[in-house]
């Protein structure tokens, strides 16, 4: 989850702070959420972004040089001149797979997890799964890296994700996976787009959606594509909606029951493609490519809501926070109600999941100032409160996943992702984790 939000608009609204501080906190706000350093990945041989479910019968796990031949739906098609999927057709259109893997579940709740998936996490992983299921919640969601799963073309690496997705399964937890990060032998390198050939990704994503069909219900393709350095340094719409078209293909060929998630866009109110788009005007981008071409190609919505300190019930301009951190709608959990409402102005009555949202405390990070107006206690009460927000009064939101369980108990104090946490380091409940775990989930 990146919080990366524009300067000020109206500094009436939070106190002044200098240029320094105020690129310190757009820096440290780009960077929120990402995976422990590459030096730690390798040392514990993880994948942060990678998890997965027993491999199927392909012999001894570990790098398979292997190629499936066609993923069955072939290079994403160039967009015709006119619409195939039309706006209004959403509207009446029943989403191509369910919103939960099971028939009954009526709501997903879950937690982004910190898993590991070399040979001596197994211990780890079933404390982690052993927190999840003891509040009552039964999803996680986690990232699954693309460029170490396949570190050249054709050269597999399952294993970490097999195990991951095994101990998930046998712990009786359902799995929402994004799939992430590009290996230089797929990207464009010349910047005129993102990947040299959009099959590559489609094929990838047909690999790893066949392995874990049925297991790996929901995937996200891509994750916070507005912020230019997780798309290779330049946020363009288009470049997007291929990769979208390319995944969905990649995953409706192999698992037709899996459910595709439109990848959740970060809460920014900045402009520059250098940096990012603003969520909400990259959406209405998106619907508008191509006369709505590509909104086909998925099954519900994915959003993140940035709280930064403020009340989930708060909102700008009409009913905003105070002491800075509040003068857009970016900086507010409401913030996902303008993303469904460009849904709804196109017709739109796919429903949504929220799989990232959350409020830090006190922060020794810099750039995560606002948690000083955050107590845990408020914390605790925030995250209870948006969940009730959700199930009263947005029918259109079937899960929610909170950032995050148990960074804490890998992240040192000055790291950021660990006061978003809602355990502590030696593994013990934070008030967060308790409300969450006596909180009523219908």
């Amino acid at each position: 989850m990146a919080l990366f939000d524009e300067l000020p608009r109206d500094s009436r609204a939070r106190p002044r702070r200098s240029r320094a501080e105020r690129e310190r906190t757009e820096i440290a706000r780009c960077l929120h959420g990402r995976p422990l350093t590459v030096a730690l990945l390798l040392v514990v041989a993880l994948l942060a972004g990678c998890s997965g479910p027993a491999a199927p019968a392909t012999g001894e796990a570990g790098s398979l040089n292997v190629r499936s031949g066609s993923p069955g739906a072939g290079t994403p098609s160039p967009a015709p001149s006119t619409a195939t999927a039309t706006q209004n057709s959403l509207a009446t259109s029943s989403p191509a797979a369910p919103a939960t893997p099971e028939a009954g579940s009526a709501f997903a709740y879950g937690f982004n997890v910190f898993v590991r998936g070399d040979g001596d996490g197994a211990q780890f992983n079933d404390k982690t799964f052993a927190m999840v299921t003891g509040a009552g919640f039964d999803w996680i969601h986690f990232q699954l890296s693309w460029k170490q799963f396949e570190p050249n073309k054709g050269q597999w690496d399952p294993l970490p994700t097999d195990r991951i997705v095994k101990q998930a399964l046998d712990a009786k937890i359902h799995i929402l996976v994004s799939v992430v990060d590009f290996p230089d032998w797929a990207r464009d390198l010349s910047n005129k787009q993102l990947l040299k050939d959009w099959s590559d990704y489609q094929e990838f994503v047909h690999f790893i959606a066949d392995r874990y069909r049925g297991q790996i219900t929901v995937w996200e393709i891509g994750n916070e594509e507005n912020l230019a350095y997780t798309v290779g340094g330049t946020v363009r719409v288009t470049d997007y909606a291929h990769l979208l078209e390319a995944g969905y293909k990649g995953v409706k060929t192999a698992a037709p029951d899996a459910t595709v998630l439109f990848g959740a866009l970060t809460p920014t109110g900045i402009n520059n493609p250098k940096i990012a788009i603003d969520d909400v005007e990259y959406l209405k981008q998106f619907y508008a490519l191509q006369d709505g071409y590509y909104t086909q190609f998925f099954d519900a919505l994915g959003m993140h809501a940035n709280a930064t300190k403020n009340a989930p019930d708060l909102m700008w301009p009409d009913n905003p926070g105070t002491d800075g951190w509040s003068d857009d709608g970016s900086f507010y959990f409401r913030r996902v109600e303008q993303l469904h409402q460009v849904m709804l102005e196109h017709n739109d009555a796919r429903p949504a999941w929220i799989t990232e949202f959350g409020w830090t405390t006190a922060n020794q990070a810099p750039g995560y100032e606002y948690g000083k107006f955050v107590s845990p206690e408020d914390q605790a009460t925030y995250l209870v409160r948006a969940f009730q927000i959700a199930r009263q009064s947005w029918p259109w939101c079937v899960g929610m996943v909170v950032w995050n369980l148990n960074y804490s108990v890998v992240s040192p104090p000055t790291d950021e992702k660990t006061p978003w946490a809602v355990l502590n380091a030696d593994w013990s409940p934070r008030p967060a984790y308790t409300a969450l775990t006596n909180m009523p989930k219908p």
